[in-house]
């Protein structure tokens, strides 16, 4: 008789690297897995509605526990879900309790008929397959290839075992060849075969009463069954097949199981956790250096509760800031705290692919988030297949709601002690709305001096709540300070801090204003939430010099709106450049007031579209007697209109800007009788111009700064155009007085070096270079000063010391390269 064809059809293959290997298709004396049945035990209970919450988390842990410790032994389990929503997170919870305890041990789904599917990939890495034990099978062995296809449809993605409960003789291989695994009882013809097959031939054809099996090298052997035996027999010369293959694909839902039952171990093993955290911020403003702030932690983490920070250290520009007793600093942050995706989470609220190698031994997981949250990260793990720990998490977030308008961040795991593997660096890149103009902030935040477990926990930690500094918690919704009230005990604030207050004094030295040395005094309030609406409000008053600004994310229609208004009572005079140096005739002088208004749009990737209004009122009158004219007639006082559209990119400390804008001021004539100038162009102006900044930490606490910029324009005069100067100047240079030339065209390049000498003293440097193009000659002039910033701590009542003075070293214009600066002492209250 002709031999009946059959048909080869082997199960989608899938490239286990983070599984355990497969076992061989056909077995026996395999004992039943032991069951954990889930059907009528409480999900809400066993499922922290909250990853982030440490309490929730930890007392899911606790609640598994005991309903998973009995079976640490077992080879393997049965987990029995219940039929209606929510199996799946179940199972994930489940699998990371059992693999936490028990790493090498088998599970398995067992079958419910009235179940919804099991679909999910998430699912079918969490699971070594599914298991149809003698209780879920029909008598009739000849029902039992209908239970295994009604098993493979409700979870599709790992093979399926039947531990049969009597030999089905030629049926084995019809199961098998249906993509079955098969457990037979020991003494009949399956148990014999069972002895015979070869290690490592896994990929199976299956036919009634015909068996083939071949090796990951392609090699074949071939059983038929005859007169209630099995015996070996040769391959066919001829077959007809039907073959099914697939690309081979990595299992992530297995490594990603790996990975929650390895942060879980390390979850179980940690009591208590008492470290040092220190936290960087550094400032990178639109011009300049910018600044730093930084603080020193006591850190105490226990078990199930939210991590408590004392304050030990603040300081302002790498200095120790004296600050006494519980003063509250503003906390900016975006809205949510540093929550783990995969790491702490007993569920899953994204979706993750593989990503390739990382290297030996690592791979790239990608995540994103399952819905359209724009509080949740998207980004990459890098992951040690061996022992499914987290090395480095790369994420990001964009278009949030609030202050910080985006952010890039790299945590790093390591061992803090033996045996304990948890992050210990943070690094952030963030993007902050202001009322001045995006602001790039990099975030530094690290572990160090772990205490695991220690005995001495409790009391260091008691010792901390009942001194007198300052505290904070971090809580699921982020830091809030933890205030000593009156009795003793601590409370956490509902709403975090947002607001403060300084006071200053200083005295400003500039040859180019009047009187070139001037004491000012003034008060800063600051909220980073005013009206609990998420607004900026910002306010100085010094009395010759006052300002405000406010700014409301998503304010209008999507868009941030911000504004801000200042006004220069204090009087300087401006005079013009003749032959390369300042005239001694001509003066006027000129004070003003100013209001702008911006619309700000996130483009993605770090770009960023704004439309400002300015409105700028500008006051002439008599200038120092020293350098009237006689007769010479005021430019015309009054308001000047000018509207700028302006990209940016930012990122990782990279600043790019470009601008362009149009204005219209009073039209009038100015001069000497003998001389008249007319306002050109009947008032109308442009300008447009475009600037490159960077910052880079060279090593912890030696911040680089580098900038570059050219700006230019038309229908510009003496009174109208880009100023070159130490103060207020379109291109600042140090040791150059202010007002020192007006010109057309410009560019100007800077770089700086922050060194900290120590916790006493930090001193930058700088070295400042512009070229101008005069209006009043037109010729083009070259400027150069040094910088010399130093930082001190506090004294008396004041929390920091900044001392700023410029030289000047070259100059193409006589008379303006000279020292300036400034002395400021401030107090935060």
């Amino acid at each position: 008789m002709p031999r009946r064809p059959f048909a080869s059809i082997p199960v989608l293959a899938l490239s286990l690297a983070a599984q355990s290997p497969a076992p061989a298709p056909l077995r026996t004396g395999v004992p039943q897995p032991l069951t954990l049945d889930l059907r009528q035990a409480d999900s809400a209970a066993l499922l922290p509605k909250d990853a982030r919450d440490a309490g929730q988390v930890e007392a899911v842990r606790q609640r598994w526990t005991p309903l998973v410790a009995g079976l640490k032994d077992a080879p393997s389990v049965r987990i029995l879900l219940p039929s209606g929503d929510g199996r799946l997170p179940l199972l994930l919870a489940a699998s990371q309790a059992l693999k936490a305890q028990a790493p090498s041990q088998r599970l398995y789904v067992g079958f419910d008929a009235q179940a919804a599917p099991l679909l999910d990939e998430t699912a079918w890495g969490a699971v070594d397959g599914g298991a149809l034990v003698p209780s879920d099978l029909n008598l009739d062995p000849g029902r039992w290839r209908e239970q295994l296809t009604r098993a493979q449809d409700s979870f599709p993605g790992r093979p399926w075992t039947l531990w049969l409960p009597s030999d089905p003789g030629a049926l084995v291989s019809v199961l098998l060849g249906d993509g079955g695994r098969v457990v037979v009882p020991a003494g009949g013809p399956g148990a014999r075969l069972a002895a015979e097959l070869p290690q490592g031939f896994e990929d199976v054809e299956g036919g009634p009463a015909d068996l083939t099996l071949r090796n990951p090298a392609g090699e074949a052997r071939r059983w038929t069954f005859a007169q209630g035996a099995w015996s070996s027999a040769t391959l066919p010369k001829t077959r007809h097949e039907v073959t099914v293959t697939a690309a081979e694909t990595y299992d992530v839902g297995a490594l990603l199981a790996k990975v929650r039952a390895a942060q879980l171990r390390g979850r179980a093993a940690v009591r208590t956790v008492q470290a040092k955290a220190d936290l960087d911020l550094h400032i990178q403003g639109t011009r300049g250096a910018g600044g730093d702030l930084g603080f020193t932690f006591g850190y105490f983490e226990r078990a199930g509760e939210w991590p408590e920070l004392l304050q030990k250290e603040v300081r302002l520009n790498g200095v120790t800031a004296k600050l006494d007793g519980e003063v509250q600093l503003p906390l900016i942050e975006s809205r949510q705290s540093m929550a783990l995706p995969v790491a702490l989470g007993l569920t899953e609220r994204y979706r993750y692919r593989d990503g390739g190698s990382a290297g030996p031994g690592r791979r790239l997981l990608r995540f994103e988030p399952a819905g359209v949250d724009p509080l949740l990260y998207r980004g990459e793990l890098e992951v040690d297949e061996a022992t499914g720990r987290i090395l480095v998490e790369r994420r990001e977030r964009v278009d949030l709601p609030g202050t910080v308008k985006s952010e890039r961040e790299i945590l790093t795991y390591g061992e803090a002690v033996p045996g304990v593997w948890r992050p210990v660096a943070v690094q952030t890149f963030e993007r902050w709305v202001s009322a001045g103009g995006m602001v790039q902030v990099q975030r530094r935040f690290t572990y160090r001096d772990f205490e695991v477990n220690g005995g001495g926990f409790d009391a260091a930690r008691s010792a901390a709540r009942e001194s007198g500094a300052t505290m904070l918690k971090v809580t699921p919704g982020g830091a809030r300070y933890f205030t000593r009230q009156p009795d003793g005990t601590r409370k956490i604030e509902e709403k975090p801090k947002s607001n403060g207050r300084a006071a200053a004094g200083l005295v400003l030295v500039d040859p180019g204003l009047e009187p070139p040395v001037i004491p000012l005094a003034g008060l800063v309030y600051f909220d980073y939430n005013a009206f609990g609406k998420g607004i900026q409000l910002n306010a100085l008053t010094a009395a010759v010099f006052n300002t405000a600004s406010l700014a409301i994310p998503r304010g209008l229609g999507g868009f941030d709106v911000s504004a801000n208004a200042s006004a220069l009572l204090l009087k300087g005079t401006e005079r013009p450049v003749v032959n390369g140096k300042l005239a001694d005739r001509d003066g006027v002088g000129h004070r003003f007031g100013s209001l702008g208004v911006e619309l700000g749009r996130d483009l993605g990737l770090g770009f960023r579209l704004e439309g400002r209004g300015d409105f700028v009122y500008d006051d002439y009158s008599l200038g120092d007697s020293k350098y009237r004219t006689p007769d010479y007639a005021l430019p015309p006082s009054g308001l000047t209109k000018m509207g700028t559209l302006q990209g940016s990119w930012l990122f990782r400390g990279f600043q790019v800007q470009a601008f362009h804008g149009w204005g219209r001021r009073p039209d009038g004539i100015y001069g000497t009788p003998a001389d008249p100038q007319a306002v050109p162009d009947g008032g109308g102006f442009r300008r447009w111009g475009a600037s490159l900044g960077l910052d880079r930490e060279v090593r912890p606490g030696v911040w680089f700064h580098g900038e570059a910029g050219w700006a230019s324009g038309e229908g510009f005069d003496r009174f109208k155009g880009l100023d070159v100067g130490a103060v207020g100047g379109a291109a600042r240079v140090a040791g150059i007085r202010a007002n020192a030339l007006v010109s057309d065209r410009q560019t100007y390049v800077k770089t700086a070096l922050a060194i900290p000498t120590g916790p006493n003293l930090r001193l930058s440097v700088s070295l400042e270079h512009a070229r101008a193009r005069s209006l009043d000659d037109g010729r083009t002039y070259g400027m150069t000063g040094v910088g010399f910033t130093g930082d001190l701590p506090g004294f008396w009542i004041f929390t920091a010391v900044r001392m700023d003075l410029g030289v000047g070293v070259q100059s193409d214009i006589a008379g303006v390269k000279g020292v300036n600066g400034f002395l400021a002492l401030l107090r935060v209250f």
